[in-house]
């Protein structure tokens, strides 16, 4: 999803799309029948606690670091989180095409040199044990990320503090994402850093090198030390997992369990399209900005997966209800009661993906749905799903979640 690589700070507002009466669909199903155990009288199973923790959730928009506090069994650990400019270092790198002459080292010849100009910096992360001893100080400048990021965007970047993602306690590792940024701009990359104990970088790799064409996503560090970048599964110790796929854009990768993830893609690929009139920006310069050109052959090929750690898909649909301006959004809600995460696609309805049941995934048209009229029925739980241009809300019967009601909802322009 290419955009004008202007200053531009969108806040999107949501609103409305056609409703109708639905029809439950379903895309999988896993029902396994023993015939034995279903004569067999039903065992009292122990009561387990609500499974309330949306997993699955991101956050949209810039998000800096903190100093923080972790524990490790009875040990406490402090982490120091800093970023520091040095305006007396100057940077001089050439343009790889996105940093505009704003930041040209010499504007009477930045369109023969494309030579951009900024300074050194560099970000600290000081991890200290409970009585205040420093357990390892970690430097990182501007240059570790020359081989991982474009240079010129890290090169006029003001340094940024590290976000602290999480610890891996068998590895002993700490995970980090960091922004990289161009200056007065909506454009910038991010970076996975992972340390080691002993303070030595093990991993340093891209998040994404668009946040115009970021996936729902945020790097994290799962249960098991598998490090989610955004465009990997990084398990300690094993092989990648790369999520992109040839000619296509990934969409989302975020985790469903401790175990599962689901993904999306649109396929296709950008081609380049002749520029008009001036083609340089003072910020950011997007030559010749190539526009996407969506793939025929895979209208009707699936884009959706749930897979393992591992990458084995383990169930696999059609999913179009995306969508983006500035990265990109799957519109959803996690309702605890019924275990369920459920994805809107305003043109079509919801998809229901069972959080116990990877496997099980279910499409309920709004055809099937009835509309909402008052009141809201005792054994009904409600929610809301908002959209770019759209606003929804859904009242579950939580003894059967497939069946729905629901009513569009008044957006403020």
């Amino acid at each position: 999803m290419r955009a004008p690589f202007f200053v531009l700070f969108v806040a999107c507002t949501l609103l409305a799309c056609e409703q109708q009466r639905p029809t439950t669909q379903p895309v999988a199903t896993s029902l396994a029948t023993d015939s034995t155990a279903a004569a067999a009288r039903p065992t009292a199973l122990p009561s387990l606690p609500p499974d309330t923790t949306d997993v699955s959730r991101t956050h949209l928009g810039y998000q800096t670091g903190h100093d923080t506090t972790f524990s490790i069994g009875q040990q406490r650990y402090r982490l120091l989180l800093r970023a520091e400019s040095d305006s007396t270092k100057p940077l001089v790198v050439v343009s790889e095409g996105t940093v505009g002459n704003l930041f040209a080292d010499d504007s009477s010849t930045f369109a023969q040199t494309r030579r951009v100009r900024g300074y050194e910096g560099r970000q600290l992360i000081t991890l200290l044990d409970a009585n205040g001893r420093q357990v390892f100080r970690r430097q990182l400048r501007k240059q570790n990320f020359f081989g991982v990021a474009n240079r010129d965007i890290v090169t006029v970047s003001i340094p940024e503090r590290p976000r602290f993602l999480g610890y891996h306690a068998p590895t002993q590792t700490l995970a980090f994402a960091l922004l990289i940024a161009i200056p007065y701009s909506d454009v910038a990359q991010q970076v996975v850093i992972v340390l080691g104990f002993d303070g030595q970088v093990r991993r340093l790799v891209i998040s994404y090198l668009s946040n115009w064409e970021a996936p729902d996503c945020e790097p994290r560090l799962l249960p098991d030390g598998t490090v989610l970048t955004c465009q990997d599964l990084l398990p300690p110790g094993g092989k990648p997992v790369h999520l992109l796929k040839p000619k296509s854009e990934l969409v989302a990768a975020f985790p469903l369990t401790d175990s599962t993830l689901f993904t999306a893609y649109r396929y296709g690929e950008y081609r380049p399209v002749a520029s008009e009139g001036n083609d340089q920006a003072d910020v950011s310069a997007a030559f010749n900005a190539p526009e996407w050109v969506a793939d025929p052959r895979k209208r009707n090929a699936p884009n959706a997966f749930i897979i393992n750690r591992q990458g084995l898909v383990l169930q696999q649909f059609q999913y179009a209800g995306h969508e983006g301006v500035i990265g990109y959004k799957v519109p959803r809600r996690y309702v605890w009661q019924t275990h369920t995460y459920y994805l809107l696609d305003e043109q079509r309805g919801l998809y229901l993906l069972d959080k116990h049941s990877p496997k099980a995934v279910t499409e309920v048209a709004f055809q099937q749905m009835q509309p909402f009229r008052k009141p809201q029925r005792p054994a009904e739980t409600r929610f809301i799903i908002t959209t770019k241009t759209a606003a929804f809300a859904f009242y579950i019967d939580l003894k059967q979640p497939t069946q729905l009601r629901y009513e569009r909802l008044q957006v403020d322009a």
